[in-house]
């Protein structure tokens, strides 16, 4: 079987870059060698903080035949009196064939000259260097760096460069290095160089030099060695894929390690312990059997050390360190109650035209309150929770452990003996973080988040400041994305036209419509992006958009009743009669008087008015219950009866009147439709 190996070998790679290279070597090699017609069975990628390459397994020894055509000179040019001109000689010249080789075929521009040939497979060892290059020239980097006296650009310095496809080095130049047959091990366990005879052994020889080459194979060996450790100490461990991975890319031979430190830690509140152990120094924390946080925590070292002991004796003594700066910085917050810390928020700045974050949170609590109000919830208990929402961003806690903000203010309520309500909240207004956060469970937390997300995004738009391009600075299409997701509580569920109109309202500074509609149209756009990324077909989105305004948490369920009513066979035909009632009502300016029944000529008429004004009945009742697949399929009772009024009456009648009248049986037929969705908007 055919094996090849590039390898980068690096000084350490930063552990941020390491797992976006890992895939972006996955995906360039991957395109280049398809867009090559060079055939392989595996692709694995080689990422470790000294390395970054790939395996390939089962590659063929050449590329595919690939057919080709190319385009000679317009058949008058080529022939004249039935024999060759210089023109077509040139041409057949420039691809060493004879004019016999050559054929004629029609275009829109006439006939011209082709040549289809077949370009015969190039040997995998050459094909393989350049596509190495090209990936290399490829990469996006994020944070790139020259060195020496050279131009050229990578995360970190280039030390040596392996290259071989079975036994054979394939030649290439990158960094003004030459590729060999040589790599390294383990910086200090292995550091001699390593000569291979061939691309197969790659890994076993790596492996006998300490040293995991593959990403996705060391990150596997770090959690069972992790959780070996655990299982010795008679412990559980946490599954945390981030701090895993960042582990990974620190270490090239995972050796687990579990410390300890002093009991009387632990009464710091857990998520403090974690988050010392966590951000500062990698460690996993453990629990014991009956799921409490132990004293004991797991370290990954990138050694095999001769004295091990030594090792955790070191890491003790750090976690140490921060641990008794977390205590003091516990026991000093727990001296002042968070509303006592109310009036510092004043002093911290929000955004200077915006107003600090005291102003902010008095935004947030009437808006919160009024949204409560709108829903009958406890005004009281949602004015606390806002008042005491940002208060813990002045403690000592979270100004050395930011992430920890609202998780502390939660408990530092709750010690304080507010009521849960109030505590639960606090925690809520940072939910969602991100798109892979949760929202808040507890109603108060939403109505905090949703009224501060809101209110973040009124003032920056009122300040004419939205997103442009990939350039978000305040991250206002998470924002929006948040708000979308928040109004999903089943106690809300709110047309949050209204509370967007409120937001501008509060902002310190004086907004036009035309903000305000940007705004609607932003979180609309982000609402559309968000379902068609989850499979639902743009057009349908659209359509429902278009009438639904921003009551938002019933857009998917509008969707999926259109989606379940387009496998109907009249649906169609359903759509046609939306477009064509849109298109008579287009540039009309209807009186939107009662329709005059006297006026009818055709029997037709009337059956549609009688048809009309009780599905518009039902459809309404239907949307308002929130059964949508119902509403939608009322829609097809007034098929029939449509049918029969465009075929028997001319809507644009001569007296004004009728015409008038007719007009106004179109616009009930429009509006009745628009309770679902704009339906002239779906493609067909």
């Amino acid at each position: 079987m055919t094996t090849f190996v590039f390898e980068l070998g690096c000084e350490e790679l930063p552990s941020s870059a390491l797992p976006n290279l890992n895939l972006q070597f996955q995906q360039l090699f991957t395109n280049h060698l398809n867009e090559a017609l060079l055939a392989h069975q595996s692709l694995s990628a080689i990422a470790a903080p000294r390395r970054l390459g790939v395996v390939i397994e089962g590659l063929d020894h050449t590329t595919k035949d690939k057919p080709f055509e190319r385009k000679g000179p317009a058949f008058q040019t080529a022939f004249q009196d039935g024999k060759p001109t210089k023109a077509l000689l040139g041409f057949c010249r420039s691809l060493n064939i004879t004019p016999e080789a050559t054929s004629v075929t029609d275009t829109e521009k006439g006939q011209w000259v082709v040549y289809q040939g077949v370009e015969h497979g190039k040997p995998a060892l050459e094909v393989l260097a350049d596509i190495c290059e090209s990936v290399i020239a490829n990469l996006a980097l994020s944070k790139p760096m020259r060195w020496g006296s050279g131009r050229d650009v990578f995360p970190r310095p280039v030390n040596w460069i392996l290259a071989m496809l079975n036994d054979k080095i394939v030649p290439l130049t990158i960094f003004g290095l030459e590729s060999s047959n040589k790599t390294f091990g383990h910086r200090f366990m292995a550091p001699v160089s390593i000569q291979l005879k061939s691309a197969g052994e790659y890994h076993a020889r790596l492996k006998d030099a300490y040293v995991i080459a593959d990403f996705a194979l060391r990150k596997k060996k770090t959690w069972s060695t992790i959780e070996s450790v655990a299982k010795s100490n008679k412990l559980t461990v946490e599954l945390d894929d981030t701090l895993l991975t960042e582990i990974n890319c620190l270490v090239e031979w995972p050796v687990g390690l579990c410390g300890e430190f002093e009991e009387r830690f632990l009464d710091i509140p857990d998520i403090a312990l974690i988050a010392a152990m966590k951000g500062h120094q990698k460690y996993f924390h453990t629990r014991t059997l009956d799921g409490k946080l132990s004293n004991k925590f797991i370290t990954v070292s990138n050694l095999q050390s001769r004295n091990p002991d030594q090792v955790i004796r070191g890491n003790q003594r750090v976690i140490h360190a921060r641990l008794s700066d977390a205590k003091f910085f516990f026991e000093t917050d727990k001296k002042h109650s968070l509303e006592s810390r109310r009036d510092q928020l004043n002093s911290i700045t929000f955004h200077p035209k915006l107003g600090s974050l005291g102003e902010k949170t008095d935004r947030i609590a009437e808006l919160a309150c009024a949204m409560a109000s709108a829903i009958e919830a406890d005004i009281a208990a949602t004015r606390r929770a806002a008042k005491l929402s940002r208060c813990d961003l002045v403690a000592e806690m979270v100004i050395e452990f930011d992430e920890l903000q609202g998780q502390i203010g939660s408990i530092y309520a709750e010690l304080d003996g507010e009521s849960p309500e109030v505590s639960h909240a606090i925690r809520g207004l940072y939910q969602p973080a991100g798109a892979s956060d949760s929202v808040p469970q507890d109603l108060y937390g939403t109505l905090l988040a949703l009224s501060d997300r809101l209110d973040t995004l009124a003032g920056l738009f009122a300040l004419k400041q939205p997103p442009t391009g990939n350039k978000d600075p305040f991250a206002l299409r998470r924002a929006a994305i948040g708000v979308l997701r928040l109004n999903e509580h089943n106690a809300l569920k709110l047309d949050l036209t209204e509370w967007v109109i409120k937001a501008f309202d509060a902002q310190p500074i004086e907004s036009t419509q035309d903000s305000q509609d940007q705004l609607i149209q932003f979180i609309k756009d982000r609402e559309r992006v968000r379902l068609t990324e989850e499979g639902y077909p743009h057009d349908i989105v659209i359509a429902v958009q278009s009438t639904n305004g921003l009551l938002t948490a019933q857009t998917k369920a509008r969707v999926n009743a259109l989606m379940y009513l387009q496998k109907n066979s009249d649906f169609a035909e359903l759509v046609a009669i939306h477009k064509r009632v849109v298109n008579l009502l287009k540039n009309v300016e209807v009186s939107g008087q009662p329709i005059d029944p006297g006026l009818f000529e055709d029997a037709s008429e009337k059956k549609l008015f009688s048809t009309v004004s009780e599905v518009s009945k039902r459809v309404e009742d239907f949307v308002s219950r929130e059964t949508f697949p119902e509403a939608a399929s009322s829609l097809l009772s007034m098929k029939p009866a449509t049918d029969e009024f465009f075929e028997n009456v001319m809507v644009n009648d001569n007296n004004q009147a009728i015409r008038a009248n007719r007009l106004e049986l179109c616009r009930m037929i429009r509006d009745t439709y628009h309770r679902v969705a704009n339906f002239s908007l779906i493609q067909q």
